[in-house]
């Protein structure tokens, strides 16, 4: 299509006036409505890609007002709000993917990193996260992401403790589900076994400082001051790396 051909040719004024017309002339043609839906999906990757968000999520937004129920639409929505920080926002359009495509892997993952900052959502997300885990019990990153979100509402949650030794044992290379259990236990004042799965999370991917910090606090209440003053340094230089200078 025109609009295609614009979008190629790194002229997105164009294209979208294109596509507008299109939309108005033809928009109803069923042929044509899925063609210009994958336009402008591909339109507001491009955008993505060199983190425009801002114009991404304008792109997309207006796309959403003729194909409201499309799944790689909303999901590409979502993740420009993410960019541009607005998680409320983003996470109503990952919800609505998840509506619309429960069996999407995307938006749980998304929601996932932003449990902290999807305010009033919370409890709307740790339904839907309850369904998922549920439909797939075989899966790890379910199990983790649920018991996230149980965390969130309760640090003390039991069956968030079931839920990330699960995770663990269907998976035990993923740092994060260790990191999350050795945070647990640790608040269970269950410390040797914390420091485990903290050890364990920090060998799974060394640049991550948090299971450090964690780490320096389990050691102090352990009384092993030397490892505590040595997580403690590793913290900080981890942190000091990852900072904008």
């Amino acid at each position: 299509s025109l609009a295609e051909t614009y979008l190629r040719l790194e002229e997105p004024v164009k294209a979208s006036a294109a596509a507008e017309t299109a939309e108005k002339l033809d928009g109803k043609n069923p042929t044509i409505h899925k063609a210009l839906g994958m336009f402008y999906f591909e339109f507001g990757q491009r955008l993505l890609q060199k983190q425009d968000f801002t114009q991404a999520a304008n792109v997309l937004d207006g796309a959403l007002r003729t194909h409201p129920k499309d799944p790689q639409l909303l999901l590409a929505l979502g993740v420009a709000r993410y960019g541009q920080r607005r998680f409320e926002d983003a996470a109503v359009r990952f919800l609505q993917v998840i509506q619309v495509d429960p069996a999407i892997e995307q938006p749980y993952v998304f929601l996932g990193k932003m449990l902290d900052q999807a305010g009033t959502h919370v409890d709307e997300i740790t339904k839907a996260f309850e369904r998922w885990a549920g439909g797939n019990p075989k899966s790890a990153q379910a199990q983790l992401l649920l018991a996230k979100a149980l965390l969130v509402s309760d640090p003390q949650d039991p069956k968030a403790k079931e839920l990330l030794e699960k995770s663990v044992a269907l998976d035990g290379s993923n740092w994060e589900a260790h990191y999350e259990l050795g945070v647990l236990l640790a608040a269970k004042r269950k410390y040797q076994d914390a420091a485990e799965e903290l050890v364990r999370a920090s060998m799974l991917d060394p640049q991550q400082p948090m299971p450090h910090y964690h780490l320096a606090r389990v050691y102090d209440r352990l009384g092993d001051t030397e490892r505590a003053k040595a997580e403690r340094e590793t913290h900080k230089r981890l942190v000091s790396a990852t900072t904008p200078r």
